[in-house]
């Protein structure tokens, strides 16, 4: 058995980017450039695309004048602080590369917090795919295929576990979806303890 599992609530708990971002940019003047552009990129994420970080630090440069490379770095900081696996996450992980190849597939502003989740947990997987590198987000369909492209596998063998509405795209990939916190999917548990415990009977 293979699996494909989010990151952002599934993992680690949940980050509002665009309050990190109030943090941030109330550091350099005014965080009001917030409030009147997120709703362009949220209209442009609905659609299944993503916005890469550092144009989204450019846009709002412009709005507190400072250097978008220095509000990329904070931006990325804060949010590696914020950081913080959900109870069960990393033994998780580690039960589930045992019995099979394990991807992480996420909608996020940066690789580079999977990574400093996994190197702090000290966990490992067969692949990471996130959209700010394919610049394409869930629930689009050829997001999970091409995640399971990544580690060899076919969606008749492969269960995906994820928390979010956008998720359930993995159903129209074939996989047996398993949702966490929500209802949907093919079956539903309140937590990943609850979820891990239950695909250990099929494992």
């Amino acid at each position: 058995m293979n699996f494909v599992v989010s990151f952002w609530g599934l993992l680690v708990r949940r980050v509002d980017f665009w309050d990190v971002w109030r943090t941030v940019l109330s550091r350099h003047g005014s965080h009001e450039v917030v409030d009147s552009t997120s709703w362009v990129f949220e209209e442009i994420y609905g659609a299944g695309y993503e916005v890469p970080l550092r144009v989204v630090a450019k846009v709002f440069s412009a709005g507190v004048r400072s250097d978008p490379a220095v509000l990329f770095k904070e931006f990325v900081e804060e949010v590696q602080r914020l950081l913080s696996p959900v109870p069960c996450a990393a033994e998780f992980l580690k039960w589930a590369r045992e019995r099979g190849r394990v991807a992480i597939l996420s909608n996020t502003p940066c690789r580079c917090f999977v990574e400093s989740f996994l190197e702090n947990s000290g966990g490992a997987v067969d692949a990471v795919v996130t959209s700010d590198v394919l610049l394409r987000r869930k629930p689009l369909k050829p997001v999970f295929i091409y995640a399971l492209r990544k580690i060899g596998a076919e969606p008749h063998e492969t269960v995906y576990v994820g928390d979010g509405e956008e998720d359930l795209g993995a159903m129209a990939a074939g996989l047996l979806t398993v949702m966490v916190g929500r209802e949907g999917g093919h079956v539903s548990f309140p937590s990943l303890c609850d979820a891990w415990r239950w695909l250990a009977t099929l494992a």
